[in-house]
This record gives C-alpha cells, structure tokens and sequence, in this order.
C-alpha cells in the first residue's frame, strides 16, 4: 500500500485520482462529514465495505484507521490495495508514536512545486549537484525584484499557477487566510490547535528562515512555556509546514530541533509573514538572503524525493573560532558528499568558500556551490563552484551524469 502525504493543497487528491481512478481505484473522503460519522462509527466494517483497490483521502482524519488498514491488510494477498493521502501525517500517534503501517507501506511526501518542474524539466536536480559534468556557461539575469516576486510566489500551486491573475496583494491575503485556515481546520483530531498561538509561533519561525532553532528564546520571546511551544513543533511537523535541517557536525544521539535549522515548507509563507510585519524584504539584505537560503533549501529537499540517488540532508556548523558553516549538505549513499551555500549577492568573494573549505578539511567534500544572483557558471577552487539560482530552472550548466554509485532500490 502506499501512503502520500504532504501540507494542504499541493495537488495529492488530484494527482491520485487522475492516475489511479482510471486503473480502476474507489475512491472515498474523510473530509465528508457524513463519511468520516459513518466510517468512525464502524471503522473496521466501513474498511472493508469499499471496493478495492481503494483511495481514502484524508486519512489521518480517523486516528484509528492505520491500526484497522494494518490488520485489514494482514489478511490480505500481496498487492496495492490501498492508497491514504493526508495533509497531515498520518498513522505517527498510535502504538507510543511508532507507525502501524511500517513494513507494510510505502511512505511519500509531496511538497511544493520547485522551478525544476515548474520549468517543465525532466529528472532530478539534485542528481545533476552530485553527479553530472559541471560546464562553466553565462545563464540568463534575473534581477531582484523579479527574484523576489519567485519566492512571494513559492511553489503552491493556487499560488504559482495563477500567477497572471493574483496580484501580489491579492496574493498576500490569499496566503494569510490559506495558513489561518490550516491551524484552525480539525487535520489534526487528536491534537487541539489553538489558532492564535499556533500563527504566533508559526510566524516567530517563519519570519527567521534558515535560523537555528533555539526553543528556549522562542518561548520567552512568545512569552509560551516550554511545553507549548513543544507542542506546537509537533502540530508544525504533522502538518508539514516546516523543515528542519539537522547539524551535521552534532553527534547523532545527540542530533535535536534545538541545533537544527528551521525553514518553511514553502517561501510564501515566509514572504507574506514578514511583509505583514512591516518587512522590506528586498532593501532589507540580510532577509532577503535568508528567504533565498529557504528557497534553495525547498528546491533541493523537494528534488529528493524524486531522484535517482539517495541522500540525506543536512546543515553544518562547526562550533569554535572562527564558527564556520554550510547551509545545505547533501550526503549520498555510499558516502559521496556536496555542499550548497547560498549568498544574496551577483558576485561570489573568496570569503564565501571558507564553509565549503572547512567542510572539505573535517568531513571531505566531493564538491561544492555558491548559489548566488549572478550569471556565471564558474569553477572557482577545486571542485568548488559559483552556480547562479536561475540554475534551478534550467540544464544548460549539466552535461552528461558520470555514475559515482548505486541508484535508489
């Protein structure tokens, strides 16, 4: 069985039912009021009354329904016989938190759509960053301006693909009603959301993209005790709202939200809190390259899923002095390492490769990037390159893949 999950409106109903109800999928709701009475008064009997094979959409919305699908299943013969999408996570608060469904489903997450496919490409960036010849090249300019209206934009699809016809304030109360709407939905039937708190905290995260998580300071900044602001990450994550990016220079057991970086699930998020704050963010350059860093950050982690490669991400700062750090880390399995820095500048100056070096002395580094707002392709050290962000939308900087290791099984 399959279970697609992602934040709300990125398009998983959609993309299920037109490819799976043509192959002869049921299809059902849980965000149908009556079916969601009907399915909760009889869970087990309403599960194994539809028609397989079946799509149950919503799925988180019937807490119980993992543990009756994983029993149902049991029973079973091989094959796909159900698909849940949820635009929360589903089935991670049974059993003390484990998954019912481990070993018996295929997990994955849909998140919003990057430049990559926005541009109509094929195959996935992130296999281009690890494996693919690197031709030094000009791109085309993209000034600021235009820049920021792409991560006002973000990858939302109601967002992105209506473009034309949302005009930027129009798009700004469009995002702040969607959010609102999200924290004040009952997704999350097991865990009460108090939508005020929860747009604080949401807004405290977002207006600092690409921060180090610290939850002390956020509480006494929210003036929320600890165990709120806890909560809140937990209602975050199930929701799909942010990402974290754990440290790679942290002792995995050790590995925690407090020494991870904190980016939002999309950069509209952050564009339209912080201009509802008061922010310039254009003429403010300091924000303007944390919500660059966002970007980036939610090109790559898409682009992940889809790849060819399997990797892990993660940031590193390397604690002493000088502090040195890398914003995205890319390790492959069979230990090949990249690393991205992101700069909000049209040229790259020596002193931004001192994370990539630093890196390349403690962990080993088979190639590195500068992401910047300039044109040019360029090897500026060993393996370390200036690729501009317009490289996200396009392959003319790619030439052929050189295989360094097995593809995803």
């Amino acid at each position: 069985m399959l279970i697609l999950e992602g934040p709300r409106a990125v398009g998983k109903t959609t993309l299920a039912r037109i490819q799976l109800e043509p192959a002869g999928y049921s299809y059902a709701t849980l965000a149908d009021r009556a079916t969601l009475r009907f399915a909760a008064s009889d869970p087990e009997g309403w599960l194994r009354r539809l028609p397989r094979p079946a799509i149950i959409d919503e799925a988180q919305l019937l807490p119980e329904l993992p543990l009756v699908v994983k029993e149902h299943v049991d029973t079973l013969g091989l094959g796909n016989h159900y698909v849940l999408t949820g635009s929360a996570s589903i089935g991670r608060s049974g059993l003390g938190g484990a998954d019912p469904l481990a070993r018996r489903a295929s997990r994955l997450t849909m998140l919003p759509l990057t430049s990559w496919e926005i541009a109509g490409l094929s195959g996935s960036v992130v296999d281009l960053l690890l494996d693919a010849e690197i031709r030094p090249c000009v791109l085309p300019e993209t000034d600021d301006d235009a820049l920021l209206a792409d991560l006002a934009y973000g990858g939302f699809p109601a967002y992105t693909l209506q473009r034309e016809r949302l005009s930027r304030s129009r798009l700004r109360e469009r995002v702040a009603s969607d959010v609102l709407a999200v924290l004040s939905s009952s997704a999350l039937p097991d865990m009460a959301i108090n939508p005020v708190i929860g747009l604080d905290a949401l807004d405290a995260l977002a207006r600092t993209p690409g921060a180090t998580f610290n939850a002390s300071r956020l509480a006494q900044l929210l003036d929320f005790d600890r165990r709120t602001v806890d909560r809140y990450l937990g209602v975050f994550g199930r929701l799909f709202l942010l990402h974290w990016l754990p440290n790679r220079a942290t002792v995995p057991s050790r590995q925690s939200h407090a020494r991870a970086k904190v980016h939002p699930v999309d950069t509209s998020l952050t564009v339209e809190s912080l201009e509802r704050a008061g922010a310039d963010v254009l003429r403010t350059r300091e924000l303007f390259g944390q919500v660059l860093e966002s970007h980036v950050t939610n090109q790559v982690l898409a682009a992940q899923v889809w790849a060819e490669r399997t990797t892990t991400a993660y940031h590193w700062r390397q604690a002493g002095s000088p502090v040195h750090e890398v914003d995205i880390v890319l390790e492959a399995f069979g230990g090949r390492r990249i690393g991205i820095e992101v700069k909000a500048a049209s040229r790259v100056d020596p002193s931004d490769l001192r994370g990539l070096r630093a890196l390349r002395e403690h962990l080993g580094l088979d190639r590195g990037f500068v992401v910047y707002t300039g044109t040019e392709v360029r090897e500026l050290d060993d393996s370390l390159w200036s690729l501009p962000v317009t490289a996200f939308r396009t392959t003319t900087w790619a030439g052929p893949r050189v295989s360094r290791g097995p593809a995803r099984q």
